[in-house]
């Protein structure tokens, strides 16, 4: 899980002598190790909806490897990719907000700092709301126009 990853670059790595400057870049390390084995995963499983047929007769026609997946493969592959690498865009939007439980300043610790101040909770809460919408819905959208973009026609 993503948090153990945090707990790890927190806590665990600087006593191993890995040191990162600033919390801001154990989050980034942290979402990007964990964002990242779900992107590979998501590039490996498109590739496997290519029928292994394109790919023999690409190397047929004499194609080196480099060629076959850059004219053949992946752009047949992309199809498959789009939909769920666009959802992890989402899912890494949203997975920012556990940064917050290691003192990474961000959207998770607003609500402490405006009750410092005496603000409505409430107020704060629904801005930040608000806030993960505003970034949330292009994506959303852009991904539902991606796919009709890219889809097959039947």
């Amino acid at each position: 899980p993503l948090t153990l990853v945090f707990a790890f670059l927190v806590f665990a790595a600087p006593k191993m002598g890995i040191e990162l400057p600033s919390f801001f870049w154990c989050a980034v390390t942290a979402l990007s190790l964990y964002t990242g084995a779900f992107v590979c995963e998501v590039v490996r499983a498109g590739m496997n909806t290519v029928p292994v047929g394109q790919a023999e007769a690409a190397r047929s026609v004499g194609l080196n490897y480099a060629q076959v997946m850059g004219t053949v493969i992946l752009p047949q592959a992309f199809k498959a990719i789009m939909p769920p690498l666009s959802s992890l865009a989402i899912a890494l939007l949203k997975n920012t907000t556990i940064a917050a439980g290691f003192s990474v300043a961000e959207a998770g610790s607003i609500p402490a700092a405006m009750a410092e101040r005496g603000e409505n909770q409430m107020a704060t809460l629904v801005w930040i709301s608000v806030g993960f919408l505003i970034l949330i819905t292009p994506l959303a959208l852009a991904q539902r126009w991606a796919e009709r973009k890219v889809s097959v026609p039947t």
